[in-house]
């Protein structure tokens, strides 16, 4: 769980605007990729390059966030600067989501860890506020989510998960 708590230091330093929601987030995304997203590949292709187009490329942005467990968002603002085409990319999703399963019981330990870290006071958002997140998150048996209104607000964020391993010789 070393690597959770770096992940997660990481991205409060980041990211501080940051909330419950996010975190948790970024693990769900750590331990089960980005598959739940695709039912349909030509579909998934055709969203990553109208989101791709939407997006303004910047130089001096990282190619990547890492979450740990072997996978990063590649983030599309820097795909332009990086030379990765969309479509590699979204190859690279589709083919990162197949062999990507997770754990449920990984996934709640990395939870635990998320508390642990939060009793810290290293996010912007307290313990309190997590843990009531976390009670109504858990009931709802621990779907996938999306960002949260402040995070979407202070980094529009624009990436894909994939596994690390594509990435070598970027």
């Amino acid at each position: 769980m070393d690597e959770i708590r770096q992940v997660l230091c990481t991205h409060a330093s980041l990211y501080p605007a940051m909330m419950p929601q996010d975190a948790v987030k970024l693990l769900y995304q750590g331990e089960f990729g980005g598959g739940h997203l695709i039912s349909d590949r030509a579909q998934c292709l055709r969203r990553l390059k109208e989101e791709y187009m939407s997006t303004v490329q910047r130089s001096g942005i990282p190619l990547f966030d890492d979450l740990g467990n072997g996978l990063v968002r590649v983030h599309l603002a820097a795909l332009d600067a990086s030379g990765i085409r969309p479509e590699t990319l979204g190859r690279w999703f589709i083919d990162s989501s197949a062999q990507t399963a997770g754990r449920m019981d990984v996934f709640r330990k990395k939870l635990g860890v998320l508390e642990a870290l939060a009793e810290l006071g290293i996010f912007s958002f307290t313990v309190s506020a997590l843990r009531s997140y976390l009670f109504s998150y858990v009931a709802a048996g621990c779907p996938a989510v999306s960002h949260s209104e402040e995070y979407r607000a202070a980094y529009a964020p624009a990436y894909r998960v994939i596994l690390k391993q594509y990435l070598a010789g970027q």
